[in-house]
């Protein structure tokens, strides 16, 4: 499946849409109500075949109520049920925390919709010979126009449409194309240490910084928040301030997705294989709070396997208690008296130095090599006269990766 996201232009129409937006709200709220009404009373879990069942009888039996749900489409309904439903079964199982949680008619919500709720206008054959579609779409009998920024490859299955804080709406075009990009193979692999100040530190000497979005535009953010607040509430002012400060929310999003993207797509191009040690994104949140949400450790292992399948190339991880910060990557002394504070260090067996990071990431990509089993490819570790002094590569949004 590929998926790709366009934005639709602003248009009076598109109120309708923001309904249908609100139509979602009441159904995920209803039932996730009747839900947690039916546990308080001692009753089973209700399924999704039967709040698909009950769907149908509210809204035939009692139309002077649910007369709103109709003019959203049927399958787009019980698709957010089934969402209802996939989230407890998750919660059942252990994969998740908690149960959901009720939906606030002010965050963006969405809904899906097969093809019988939307309607593309004929393909037209491309140079590459697929379909290439027009930048307008019909959805529930209204017609919108959307920025077509990337054509539309594959047969269409599902698209979604979701408003978000600004109030602009976004669909998400879901198709059967398959994507592969042919990438020369450059036989070497590296191991990466995560850091706080230094994103990542790569075995073979190099550091990648990481720009702090959210830090670097904190005094904008808080400026913008300040206004807001005094302003009066419920008032047109209060609004329009709001706006303002979600857009420097969203800027700053979109900067960190976008470095995310380009420095996973350096990665597949410049290493076959890549190794991480598994960690706990979540504990280390609860030690350092804002710093690493700011760089979104998680969001960017989940690009960087993406574009790893894309391309060809293996993401590998080792487990999270492996000694490498403690092991001298030469000799494999562990000296276990090293607190966090100490950035370099001298083996008490070879009397080597090391800097903690690179020798760390040489360590996780010894013992990944030693558990994937890899042949052929070479394994990128520093010389010793570049451990204590790492190279940085600061982030620079226009570098291209680099081929080797």
């Amino acid at each position: 499946m590929y998926t790709t996201n366009y934005k639709l232009f602003r248009a009076p129409r598109n109120r309708n849409l923001k309904r249908k937006t609100w139509i979602a709200h009441t159904i995920w709220n209803y039932f996730l109500g009747w839900q947690r009404t039916r546990y308080a009373l001692g009753l089973p879990y209700m399924s999704f075949k039967e709040m698909s069942r009950e769907f149908t009888v509210l809204k035939n039996s009692h139309p002077e109520i649910f007369s709103h749900w109709r003019e959203l489409n049927t399958w787009s309904a019980r698709e957010i049920l089934k969402r209802l439903n996939e989230g407890y079964v998750r919660f059942f199982k252990g994969l998740s925390k908690r149960p959901p949680k009720f939906r606030s008619w002010r965050k963006p919500y969405s809904f899906t919709m097969c093809q019988s709720g939307f309607t593309f206008a004929d393909p037209e054959e491309g140079d590459l010979g697929f379909g290439i579609y027009g930048d307008k779409v019909r959805i529930m009998e209204r017609q919108y126009r959307f920025n077509i920024s990337r054509p539309i490859l594959g047969n269409i299955k599902t698209v979604t449409v979701k408003a978000d804080a600004l109030g602009d709406l976004y669909m998400s075009v879901v198709t059967d194309h398959i994507t592969t990009e042919v990438t020369p193979k450059t036989g070497e692999a590296a191991g990466y240490d995560f850091g706080i100040k230094t994103m990542f530190t790569c075995s073979d000497g190099t550091q990648r910084e990481s720009p702090h979005f959210y830090s670097t535009a904190e005094s904008q953010l808080k400026s913008a928040q300040r206004k807001q607040s005094r302003k009066q509430k419920e008032s047109n002012n209060r609004e329009r301030e709001r706006k303002n400060v979600a857009r420097v929310h969203r800027k700053i999003r979109r900067l960190r997705e976008d470095h995310h993207w380009k420095l996973a797509k350096q990665l597949v191009h410049q290493y076959d294989v890549l190794f991480f040690e598994t960690l706990s994104f979540e504990g280390m949140k609860r030690l350092w709070g804002r710093k690493v949400s700011d760089i979104a450790p998680y969001a960017f292992h989940l690009k960087l396997r993406h574009q790893g399948k894309k391309h060809g190339k293996q993401v590998c991880y080792i487990d999270r208690f492996e000694p490498t910060s403690k092991t001298c990557s030469h000799c494999g002394q562990i000296d276990m008296f090293i607190s966090l504070d100490v950035r370099k260090w001298k083996c008490s067996g070879c009397k080597r130095k090391h800097h903690r990071d690179v020798n760390a990431a040489i360590n996780i990509l010894k013992v990944g090599a030693s558990t994937f089993g890899l042949e052929g490819v070479r394994l990128a570790i520093a010389s010793n006269p570049r451990r204590l002094h790492p190279k940085s590569i600061p982030h620079d949004p226009h570098r291209k990766a680099r081929i080797r």
